[in-house]
């Protein structure tokens, strides 16, 4: 029986884990808005801080929240170097190039997890891991609520740098109209690896310390990367705004077909959802990002 403490409890539940997809994704809507190149490794990038989270733990003792600043400047410099050597040389292929491409790149991150630390699943157990919190009836986990406080906050970050700085400026320039920002003195080239360097440090990476209530696996990469795209064409191609909003409304989707249907059920509404925006809304919820 569906009670009306089990529904708040889902739609809490959903709203807080979609704030997670939705930080997932915003790196990748980052990035294609930028660039126009759509990372396939991308779920695999946040699998990597993910393993990164879980060394630091049991090696060091680190919590992962300190281990976001650990890892921060080596998945920085992991960016820097995808993209110098890999995203770059096919920046202005055609689309199917840089499907293989980035398609490759996650192949060889999964065989690389599997060789070093097998198929099993790993996680961190701490206190703060299995801690709850209950308020009137409803349970919730204190990882989904700093999870979701931290995609707020980077979120409000990442807009203010957009659109209150120069740096900012020059983004939105290389994003609207590279030839034009080059003519006007942006070194596009530089703005593009910044953005997808620091994309992956600070979303993709941030992200993967804070995915500590999960288990990760070789293949959890493809899983992020599916999710990461459904959200970013359902919010809108390069739509951060559009990503955002999708994420959590996919979160609070997934948990409300978990209340009525069951959990098995939740991934298919994830499709059925998308299949429609792709019908009605192809340039996604605000219909300001590219054709789907």
């Amino acid at each position: 029986m569906i009670t009306g403490t089990l529904l708040v409890q889902a739609l809490i539940s959903g709203l807080l884990m979609g704030g997670i997809y939705a930080l997932v994704a915003l790196a990748l809507a980052l990035a294609f808005g930028v660039l126009r190149v759509l990372n396939f490794a991308h779920g695999d990038l946040l699998m990597v801080a993910m393993y990164g989270a879980v060394v630091l733990h049991r090696w060091l003792g680190l919590h992962p929240y300190g281990s976001i600043l650990v890892l921060a400047v080596p998945m920085l410099l992991l960016g820097w170097a995808m993209f110098v050597g890999l995203i770059r040389p096919v920046q202005r292929a055609g689309v199917l190039v840089q499907a293989q491409m980035t398609l490759g790149v996650s192949f060889v991150i999964q065989s690389a997890a599997l060789m070093i630390f097998g198929a099993d699943l790993l996680n961190i157990r701490t206190d703060l891991e299995m801690s709850v919190l209950r308020v009137a009836g409803v349970v919730v986990s204190i990882p989904l609520a700093v999870g979701f406080a931290v995609s707020l906050l980077i979120s409000g970050i990442l807009s203010w740098a957009l659109l209150g700085t120069d740096a900012g400026r020059r983004v939105r320039a290389t994003a609207q109209d590279p030839d034009m920002a080059r003519l006007c003195g942006v070194d596009v080239e530089r703005t593009q690896r910044w953005v997808f360097a620091l994309s992956v440090a600070l979303l993709a990476g941030v992200a993967g310390c804070l995915m500590t209530f999960t288990y990760v696996v070789p293949t959890a990469g493809l899983q992020y990367s599916v999710l990461a795209l459904l959200v970013v064409m359902l919010g809108g191609l390069g739509d951060l705004k559009g990503a955002f909003l999708g994420g959590l409304l996919i979160g609070v989707a997934e948990a409300l077909a978990g209340v009525f249907l069951n959990s098995a059920v939740g991934p298919a509404v994830i499709y059925v959802l998308f299949g429609l925006t792709l019908l009605f809304r192809p340039r996604g919820l605000f219909s300001r990002g590219m054709e789907a």
